[in-house]
């Protein structure tokens, strides 16, 4: 950004937090009502992160701690640091402490959201049509694949039922897994998940690409990789063989040779075969058309390969880790961090999200009476449900809230 947009950005951000945010929702659903009487303070004791601007320096503020919504709107809209003025880049969310967070206290973190974290450059390997932090319409269908594999192992394998969904703004997801007895499992029991979820795909030069692959029939495996399988399976057409062309490349080829020879399905004839031709469709033919009882565990791994999701596991395993909140604005792209329906995940566009100058103009077309804040002890009016591109989004985070705190019926 140049200075005078930096100064934009900045002035758009704070227009945001003070009217577009949706901070009274984010506190009643880090409260978790249904779990924590009000004596027990256990909002007060939730960790937040500042991430600031300073004469073009960045600087953190850690071990933040609020009452309630007013208390957080007015620290997001406070500019001031040392007598001199300072931006809001972004907020994240860390966990629930023993008591109250304060820098140099000796804390212990008691609880927190299981997070799964999924970025889109992890699938570099696989991607043709972009690189590193860029996205598009069909390299995002990756995380769409994740999301519906991820999504039966979650709610069957473990029973969870509260899984807030978030796109990162930029080029990931955010999966909140936020059951009472999700939040207070240690960080052993989040690494054991995490391992559960999760399949180690080696590198080119591995002997074997998945470890957990040791099975020469599919139906030997476990349940859960056949269910992957199963769903990756779907998808393994269009995505590899159609938009990326994926099988062509030197890398992932190296790792399909490896796949069949641990197989025992390579011979020097196809090998050859398949470093000579650039056409993933021709090259998914010649492996197909191979002769032997081991072909189905052949395609299976080559199918999770492409296809399996890529989990950060250090975001997910470390109970005090900090990560950036729903409706966050990205700082790099503008967009807002918004919920997405997980059940409905092929229907999710990034691209089509709200950024934050076309909110902010929105907001300028809404008449004056409706931004003024009626005494100083409320936060400013809420408008988020006024902005058409916000106001399914907001419905969604919502709903979310109001089906957790449902009591349920015995």
């Amino acid at each position: 950004m140049n200075d005078q947009e930096q100064k934009d950005f900045e002035r758009n951000l704070y227009a945001y937090y003070k009217h577009l945010f949706p901070i009274q929702m984010i506190v009643e659903w880090l409260t978790y009502a249904k779990d924590n009487p009000p004596e027990q303070k256990y909002f007060n004791r939730r960790e937040f992160s500042f991430e600031r601007s300073l004469g073009g320096d960045t600087f953190y503020q850690r071990y933040q701690q609020f009452q309630n919504a007013y208390g957080l709107q007015k620290f997001l809209l406070d500019n001031q640091q040392n007598d001199e003025t300072s931006s809001l880049i972004k907020y994240d969310i860390g966990a629930v402490f023993d008591k109250l967070p304060k820098k140099g206290e000796k804390l212990k973190a008691l609880e927190k959201e299981i997070v799964i974290d999924i970025d889109m450059d992890a699938y570099d390997e696989v991607r043709t049509c972009c690189q590193g932090a860029k996205i598009c319409e069909k390299c995002w269908k990756f995380l769409q694949v994740a999301c519906e594999i991820l999504r039966p192992a979650l709610f069957y394998d473990f029973g969870l039922e509260h899984i807030l969904a978030v796109y990162s703004g930029r080029r990931g997801i955010h999966l909140w897994v936020c059951d009472s007895h999700i939040r207070k499992s240690t960080n052993e029991v989040r690494s054991a998940i995490i391992g559960y979820l999760n399949i180690n795909i080696g590198n080119a030069d591995s002997e074997e690409i998945i470890k957990e692959i040791k099975q020469e029939k599919i139906e030997k495996l476990h349940p859960s990789i056949q269910r992957a399988y199963m769903i990756a399976q779907q998808f393994f057409k269009q995505i590899i063989l159609v938009d990326q062309n994926s099988l062509k490349i030197e890398n992932v080829k190296k790792k399909i040779l490896t796949i069949l020879k641990q197989t025992k399905i390579l011979n020097p004839k196809l090998e050859k075969l398949i470093l000579e031709t650039n056409d993933s469709f021709q090259i998914w033919e010649i492996i197909c058309s191979q002769d032997s009882e081991r072909l189905e565990i052949a395609k299976l791994q080559i199918i999770l390969m492409c296809l399996y999701p890529r989990l950060d596991a250090h975001v997910s395993t470390t109970i005090n880790h900090l990560l950036k909140g729903p409706f966050s604005i990205h700082p790099k792209t503008q967009r807002v961090c918004v919920p997405f329906n997980l059940k409905d995940s092929s229907q999710f566009n990034p691209l089509d999200t709200p950024t934050l100058p076309n909110i902010i103009q929105q907001l300028a077309e809404l008449p004056n009476q409706l931004k003024q804040r009626e005494n100083e002890n409320k936060v400013f009016p809420f408008l988020g449900k006024e902005i058409q591109s916000l106001k399914k989004y907001i419905e969604l985070f919502e709903d979310f809230i109001s089906k957790y705190n449902k009591p349920k019926i015995n």
